[in-house]
């Protein structure tokens, strides 16, 4: 049996309660598992899996409304949570809880800012006093946006057409996250020179890393090398910080400017997706929407140390919360005089500000 990924399973899974959303307003736990059980993941190897969810009379009027499902999620990590005997591999893998209690929370949460914004794009067809002819296509895709090399962020996407018009300016997007709140894993040598043009830095090593770990140490084969690749984007990271700092002090709106433009391209991606995070007790969205919110009520930002990780808080009325932090992880060991180089890692982390505040 394989292993489950619950981030790549969430995918379909979230695709499906949105359909029901559609059609029913909310999302149903025996829905999204009826739907599970007629999934072919066999189809995910080359194509997707295409499903037609409800076909209805919908309103005073009525309309015409037919809502589809595409699906194509890696096969690997999610050929055991669908098709007929998905609760059988269930039990036998011990996965069930966290999943369960996520489908619970896409269930019972109710007051997310997705289904309002599902409510209004169903209330163009509904409150137009005319009878019309409504597809509603929801295509989730875990594989397309790897491919894109981080610049797309969705992992689904949302259309609708209303006579054969397009009903949305741009497709619905998100980006599924399933207890997580890493918003990228950069390449640590790449994705620190990125940070340091961004906010305008200076780096005085900068030759050095570039003819080093750009070029000599690219691909470190011998111990030596390895040592000194670890050793020097170590070193890297720390340069980074210390350059932020002095970014920082320098031109306080500059730096907010980059702040946030950082954090828009690095969640966001070219498609704008909107975050959603389903853990085991809760929801957590962030829209770019509503962090541009932040930006104009953000006064400026502060850098705060928690260990060797840097975290950007915000000030302002009603703010100072963290919108992200920076974390560098190393991990290597050493047997019988062979170094390894086991993690080496440059992570954006979402923070508590950058979260929609959920409403009760």
């Amino acid at each position: 049996m394989s292993k489950l990924n619950e981030g790549d399973v969430m995918e379909g899974i979230f695709s499906i309660g949105l359909a029901d959303i559609f059609a029913n307003d909310r999302a149903f736990k025996s829905h999204i598992n009826s739907v599970r059980s007629k999934i072919d993941t066999s189809l995910f190897r080359t194509e997707s899996f295409k499903y037609q969810f409800k076909k209805f009379k919908d309103g005073r009027d009525p309309d015409d409304v037919t809502v589809n499902i595409t699906m194509r999620l890696k096969h690997g990590s999610t050929q055991d949570a669908y098709g007929p005997n998905w609760e059988l591999q269930y039990e036998r893998s011990g996965d069930i809880g966290n999943l369960d209690q996520k489908i619970q929370q896409i269930v019972t949460t109710l007051n997310t800012n997705y289904a309002r914004k599902i409510r209004n794009v169903k209330d163009k067809w509904l409150q137009n006093n005319q009878v019309d002819q409504v597809v509603v296509d929801i295509v989730a895709d875990g594989i397309a946006g790897e491919s894109s090399g981080g610049l797309i962020k969705g992992d689904i996407m949302v259309n609708a057409t209303m006579n054969g018009d397009q009903v949305l300016n741009e497709p619905m997007s998100f980006s599924m996250k399933s207890g997580s709140s890493t918003l990228a894993n950069l390449s640590p040598y790449n994705g620190m020179l990125d940070v340091i043009a961004r906010f305008g830095a200076t780096l005085p090593n900068a030759e050095r890393y570039r003819t080093t770990l750009g070029d000599t140490l690219k691909s470190a084969r011998t111990q030596y090398q390895k040592r000194e690749k670890a050793r020097l984007i170590e070193s890297l990271y720390q340069e980074t910080m210390e350059s932020l700092d002095r970014a920082a002090a320098a031109n306080a709106q500059l730096f907010k400017r980059a702040t946030f433009q950082l954090f828009r391209d690095v969640a966001f991606g070219t498609d704008l997706a909107d975050i959603i995070d389903v853990d085991k007790t809760k929801i957590k969205e962030s829209t770019p929407e509503y962090i541009n919110e932040l930006e104009q009520r953000c006064t400026s930002i502060d850098l705060r140390n928690a260990g060797e990780n840097r975290k950007f808080f915000m000030n302002g009325t009603g703010l100072r919360k963290e919108l992200f932090g920076f974390r560098f992880k190393k991990r290597t060991s050493e047997i019988n005089g062979e170094f390894k180089i086991k993690e080496l890692k440059f992570y954006v982390i979402g923070g508590l500000g950058s979260y929609l505040p959920r409403d009760n």
